[in-house]
């Protein structure tokens, strides 16, 4: 996949993916075993995101590359409130194995009807907004570093 101007967006997006997955199962295990959703981890979804997304696009950025890093941190942060109800679902009815309530299609249709309630605390939008400024970031900071390193690095006369 490219756009017009031969930024390759393909393996950004499956960094992304993968980083949002990754993120989004953390997230759930933290709560499960803790019993209580910490927020901050919001935030290493964003950074995650970010970073995968910037690895996988050989650390050449655009503003396409941040826009990736941010819809797959959202994409990890539901992942992460969905699997986490879906454990505490399944604490409540122990005849029903975790991974057959991840699939169930009234397990989804619960959770979307219901999705308001998930993020309605103050603190829940809180966590979200630096997970997005933490997504967006992280590709820009990344390049820029990498390019005042292969700066000065070509600046560099040859030894003799």
């Amino acid at each position: 996949m490219e756009d017009k101007q031969g930024v390759k967006i393909g393996m950004p997006i499956i960094g992304g993916l993968i980083a949002a997955i990754l993120g989004g199962v953390v997230w759930a295990a933290i709560a499960a075993m803790t019993e209580y959703e910490v927020g901050l981890i919001a935030i290493l979804v964003g950074v995650l995101c970010g970073y995968a997304v910037v690895l996988f696009s050989n650390k050449r950025i655009a503003t396409v590359h941040k826009i990736i890093a941010v819809v797959f941190a959202l994409v990890g942060i539901l992942l992460g409130k969905y699997l986490t109800v879906v454990y505490f679902t399944s604490e409540l009815f122990t005849d029903v194995s975790l991974l057959t309530l991840v699939f169930d299609g009234e397990m989804i249709g619960a959770f979307t009807e219901t999705i308001k309630e998930y993020f309605s605390a103050p603190t829940d939008w809180l966590f979200i907004v630096l997970a997005i400024v933490s997504a967006w970031q992280i590709p820009g900071r990344m390049a820029k570093t990498s390019m005042a390193s292969e700066a000065s690095s070509s600046d560099q006369a040859p030894r003799a």
